[in-house]
């Protein structure tokens, strides 16, 4: 039986029932075994705190953002280690082996990487690489609504096991 993790793009749409494919996300979910384990990050956990902070400080409405954690919260976590940091250094290393040129210096961060091909900007948010990396560490199925887990991620990982929702 597979194991899910549950990406931050995922869980967003999942429990905003204003996102315009909640009940595509919705069924999707529900499709599955309900034995399979449905896992959250730690980074997602993170990623909607800094996502609530920001709201807080800018005076948008919090209700929705409080009610995704909450119940985000409710999922079994996959915390962030020793294996997931040698997983994290395959999967960054793998991009940037496919898709930039690393004969010149990279930026640091990998969302101002620049494809070698195209010259545009990969624009993939870092907190992925890791989402990706526990995936990988526990040998999880991501289910996503981010396609660049497919477009981008799964091409230069092909073993990793994603699902676009």
């Amino acid at each position: 039986m597979d194991a899910y993790l549950l990406d931050t793009n995922l869980v967003s749409v999942l429990y905003d029932g204003g996102r315009p494919n909640h009940l595509a996300v919705r069924n999707a979910l529900s499709a599955l075994d309900p034995a399979a384990p449905q896992l959250v990050s730690a980074i997602t956990i993170g990623e909607l705190r800094f996502g609530l902070a920001l709201s807080r400080a800018a005076g948008r409405p919090l209700s929705h953002i409080e009610a995704c954690i909450e119940r985000t919260e409710e999922h079994p976590l996959a915390e962030v280690g020793r294996y997931t940091a040698e997983a994290f250094g395959y999967v960054k290393s793998n991009l940037a082996l496919q898709r930039v040129d690393i004969q010149r210096r990279l930026p640091r961060w990998v969302e101002a990487w620049s494809d070698r091909v195209t010259g545009q900007l990969l624009q993939i948010d870092e907190n992925d690489l890791w989402i990706t990396a526990q995936a990988m560490e526990r040998n999880l199925v991501v289910l996503t609504s981010d396609p660049d887990f497919t477009c981008v991620i799964a091409k230069a990982v092909p073993e990793l096991r994603v699902q676009l929702i």
